[in-house]
């Protein structure tokens, strides 16, 4: 990480979690149970956090699920998701990512997601770089950031639970 710049510390994206489960609790605040679909891997540990904030400040019966997507070939190896999507319809679905950037990952995790009905799916991202390639905007975000097409965002977890944001 010699040639990293720290961007975000853990007690910031912390903060970031709280406002983003406060923002989907506005939004789902009537209905009694929400799915938080993680992008594998690091968008899970965020998913992960976000219902532990969501926990702590309302009364939803949260479930939390992993997105799988082999993302050199996310056409040839579908994504799949961790659950029955058919025991999840008419719930609100949340679809977590760490960062988003042009948008692709997020196009493709949505697959699996087409042939059910949800009441809603929503997009929630703890980093946008705002690179749209694609017709994906988040509906929740943690920390908006332009960026050079060059410049690389990663969110670190480390052993003691802690996680970082650093760009280089």
């Amino acid at each position: 990480m010699s040639n990293q710049k720290l961007l975000l510390t853990d007690a910031q994206i912390r903060q970031k979690i709280t406002r983003l489960a406060y923002e989907i609790y506005e939004t789902h605040y009537n209905h009694p149970k929400i799915v938080l679909a993680g992008i594998k891997n690091r968008g899970l540990q965020i998913a992960q956090l976000l219902a532990e904030a969501l926990r702590k400040i309302s009364p939803l019966e949260v479930t939390v699920t992993d997105i799988r997507i082999k993302k050199t070939a996310p056409i040839a190896d579908p994504p799949t998701v961790g659950i029955d999507l058919a025991q999840c319809t008419h719930l609100p679905i949340v679809i977590i990512d760490d960062v988003a950037s042009s948008g692709k990952t997020l196009l493709h995790a949505l697959k699996p997601f087409m042939y059910h009905d949800f009441l809603s799916i929503k997009i929630a991202v703890l980093i946008n770089r705002s690179h749209k390639l694609f017709p994906i905007t988040p509906d929740y975000v943690g920390y908006s950031l332009s960026t050079t097409l060059q410049e690389h965002i990663e969110v670190v977890f480390d052993d003691q639970n802690k996680v970082t944001a650093h760009i280089r």
